[in-house]
């Protein structure tokens, strides 16, 4: 698990950042959150779908900030923190492409403020897997899929130019 402060929003405290492999209870955890269980105050995203850790800081960023402007378009920060992943402005369409679904195995988990040791603990007794580094996401990622919802083309010679592509899209969500 990783930890960080977001520079512009210190004040909220640390962003947690989770890895799961071999998740086993991933429908479970979705049918908790389609009925809005208050005990289960995270996000859970698709790991299949993030390129890598800035790509998750991107999105974690730009949710902190609408939430801090009160700026949110869904009900909380967590959710937030899904849906910005997406260039979509559709909010349905994002949480279902990025979000946990029922066949996830991978989960990508995110936890706003707490402690570093509450935080990992709250972790490890929602989710059935194996916490990893994010250095995995390499990994688990569909290129095929992230390409496709991003619109960015077959970049598999160009691999160095898709964390830009996906932050120009994260960036400009919403502006046209």
């Amino acid at each position: 698990m990783e930890s960080h402060t977001i520079d512009l929003y210190p004040d909220i405290g640390q962003v947690h950042i989770g890895l799961f492999n071999n998740v086993t209870n991933a429908e479970h955890l979705r049918q908790r959150l389609l009925k809005q269980d208050a005990t289960l105050v995270c996000a859970l995203v698709d790991a299949t779908l993030v390129f890598n850790g800035l790509h998750a800081l991107l999105a974690i960023n730009r949710a902190i900030h609408d939430w801090q402007r009160d700026q949110l378009k869904t009900h909380n920060v967590h959710s937030e923190i899904v849906f910005d992943f997406s260039n979509s402005v559709n909010i349905s369409q994002s949480l279902r492409r990025f979000g946990i679904n029922d066949q996830s195995q991978q989960l990508l988990v995110v936890k706003v403020g707490g402690s570093s040791s509450e935080v990992e603990s709250f972790m490890r007794d929602n989710i059935q897997g194996d916490l990893v580094s994010l250095d995995h996401l390499e990994q688990y990622r569909d290129m095929k899929r992230i390409q496709k919802y991003y619109q960015i083309g077959d970049q598999s010679g160009n691999m160095e130019k898709v964390l830009p592509l996906i932050a120009g899209a994260i960036a400009l969500k919403g502006i046209m």
